[in-house]
């Protein structure tokens, strides 16, 4: 087994910019229709109208691209980097993320990190690609790890507890799950305290604590690329939707037949006990695959012939992140209410990074609304596409096309207007809370 070990903190990291594409528009819509009218039906916690690209479309719909309170997904996602202790990011993305990233640096600085860009391969867009350009940039030492994170997390802006984890020096590969019971404790009690709503298709039964955890796959990769073929990340992200994670495992098992010897007590301690310990915390659980968590880390561990850990957190910020219509306009929503509260500077109270992003969109956006399509008529293009997944609401009002309309509270895919108030709520509380730690 590989046992490098890494130094304490992680300073390097892969921002990706990049998402692969469907042959069509008509097949990228009729996937994403399919999905949500699957998750409608089976009544799912989280309803999901994706957000995907096709090699067909006019304006690429790409989207770390879209705006969130007039300011791009991506300058949120790389604002959070610049505020952190990392010292080297490589950002990899199209021509269009390029033209925003470059304008967004020379508008706030880079804040004393190296920032250098790769241009993703519209013929190689698949994970595996895209660490190997990020890591072929970077100077990588053998027992370092890096951080690998897609671009879609907008509020995702505390990630030091990350960064500087003691356990970066014992392993090489490090899941940081999310965990429902941990980002929202009293979801049982309270519903609206749950202000973002996905699917928990994993269960994890933890010996230390006592605990079970409904259990979401990770958005953020520290992983030591020297060791970790990069092939397993793209079988984890490919696969981590919908509980099909397991397929992933599966296919690495059948390709490295000689390790199935050394998985097979581990598998049978799991096919004796999970059931059955299960049924200690809920007698009928539905879930597409579940495991002791110390057993599971065991078993990945063996898989990929490296060290490997699991870990839980308790920010929402990392399970939110922008993958379809809904998380979108969540976002959209939180903002609008921001403005309602204190103005056109209400970002400045829910993102530590609000005054510069505000700053960005005063200054530059206006010039890029000329230059990428998209931009022309951010509200129109919004609205069409509402249109073309048969959405049953429009986000901007026709009579006012630059106005975002927040949906009523009784509608009957809103959910209670107390989400939006907690979710502002929690925002406000950790943006200060850490613009405290900075200062100190």
């Amino acid at each position: 087994m590989n046992s490098f070990k890494s130094s304490v903190s992680i300073e390097k990291c892969i921002l990706s910019f990049s998402h692969d594409r469907y042959s069509s528009r008509k097949k990228a819509n009729a996937a994403a229709i399919a999905k949500a009218e699957r998750e409608i039906a089976s009544n799912s916690n989280g309803i999901s109208h994706l957000i995907l690209r096709a090699v067909d479309d006019k304006i690429d719909h790409l989207k770390f691209l879209f705006l969130i309170n007039g300011i791009p997904v991506m300058c949120y996602a790389l604002g959070n980097l610049l505020i952190s202790s990392l010292k080297e990011i490589v950002i990899v993305g199209s021509e269009e993320v390029e033209q925003v990233a470059t304008t967004f640096l020379e508008t706030v600085g880079t804040q004393g990190k190296k920032i250098s860009f790769v241009r993703e391969d519209p013929n190689k867009l698949n994970l595996f690609n895209t660490m190997q350009l990020g890591k072929n940039r970077l100077n990588v030492k053998s027992d370092e790890l890096v951080l690998f994170q897609p671009g879609d997390l907008p509020f995702m802006f505390d990630i030091e507890e990350i960064l500087h984890d003691s356990d970066t020096q014992n392993y090489n590969l490090i899941l940081w799950l999310n965990s429902r019971q941990m980002m929202f404790p009293d979801h049982k009690h309270k519903p609206e305290s749950e202000f973002v709503r996905r699917n928990y298709h994993y269960r994890a039964l933890c010996k230390e604590t006592n605990e079970l955890h409904e259990v979401k796959e990770p958005n953020i990769y520290p992983i030591n690329l020297s060791v970790v073929d990069s092939d397993i990340i793209e079988h984890l992200h490919s696969t981590r939707k919908d509980g099909n994670i397991i397929k992933a495992g599966i296919r690495k098992i059948l390709s490295t037949p000689s390790r199935i010897l050394k998985l097979l007590p581990i598998m049978a301690h799991h096919a004796l006990h999970f059931r059955s310990d299960l049924k200690e915390f809920r007698k009928e659980d539905k879930y597409l695959f579940g495991m002791h968590r110390d057993n599971f880390d065991r078993a990945v561990s063996v898989l990929l012939d490296t060290k490997f850990t699991t870990k839980f957190h308790s920010d929402p910020a990392f399970v939110s992140d922008v993958d379809a219509l809904e998380d979108w306009e969540d976002f959209e929503s939180l903002t609008h209410y921001a403005n309602v509260k204190y103005g056109e500077e209400g970002l400045r109270h829910i993102h530590p990074f609000g005054e510069e992003l505000l700053h960005f969109r005063k200054a530059k956006m206006p010039g890029l609304k000329t230059q990428i399509d998209m931009y022309n008529n951010f509200p129109s293009y919004i609205n069409s596409t509402y249109q073309a997944l048969k959405m049953n609401r429009l986000p901007f009002l026709h009579g006012n096309e630059s106005q975002y309309f927040p949906q009523e509270p009784n509608h009957e895919n809103n959910g209670s207007a107390q989400k939006i108030k907690n979710a502002f709520s929690w925002y406000f509380n950790k943006c200060n809370a850490f613009k405290l730690e900075r200062v100190s």
